[in-house]
């Protein structure tokens, strides 16, 4: 190990490609699970929070999303984050596909889900580092600013996202809650 914290663990390898190319030294991120939730409401809002993100500089808006802790299951996982970051909880949630953040040189997984009928439950409970304002909007009209590039979003949850929106398309079309994420 190079390095190891409580958030990451950077290993140095030596790679061998599949067609026996070495590449030494191999910087390796080995990060905890991640996790995140599209959540809508029962009128069907979409919550979304807006959080300063110190790597880009700026406050960034994006789906409520965490970090599976160590032995955690990240079904387990999402709803706590959800509750912590947002206050909303509950609803009846699907797990989408699991993706990679960055399977270059990071190992870990990022957990997807879909939650239709959050509302809000509590208030939040933040970590000391974190200030988050909690939004409540239209998940067509967002699919569409994103689109239009009016706003820049993490890359991950622009996949969730539309993994979530192709998700309520494809089995969800009738269902009122799941069917604004397809505008109707």
């Amino acid at each position: 190990m190079a390095y190891s914290d409580r958030f990451l663990r950077h290993r140095i390898d030596r790679c061998v490609t599949e067609r026996g190319n070495v590449i030494d030294p191999y910087h390796v991120l080995d990060f905890n699970e991640w996790c995140m939730v599209v959540a809508l409401t029962g009128s069907g809002d979409l919550v979304l929070v807006e959080e300063y993100r110190h790597a880009a500089g700026q406050v960034i808006r994006g789906l409520p999303s965490g970090t599976v802790e160590a032995g955690e299951d990240p079904a387990v996982a999402m709803p706590r984050e959800l509750k912590e970051e947002t206050g909303y909880g509950g609803g009846t949630w699907i797990a989408l596909p699991p993706i990679w953040p960055n399977p270059a040189t990071a190992s870990n997984t990022c957990h997807c889900y879909l939650a239709l009928g959050a509302e809000r439950t509590g208030t939040q409970t933040l970590d000391p580092g974190e200030t988050i304002e909690v939004l409540a909007v239209d998940p067509a009209a967002t699919v569409t600013e994103l689109m239009e590039g009016r706003w820049k979003a993490n890359g991950l949850h622009v996949a969730n996202l539309l993994m979530a929106r192709e998700h309520a398309r494809a089995h969800l079309a009738d269902n009122p809650i799941a069917a604004k994420l397809i505008g109707r």
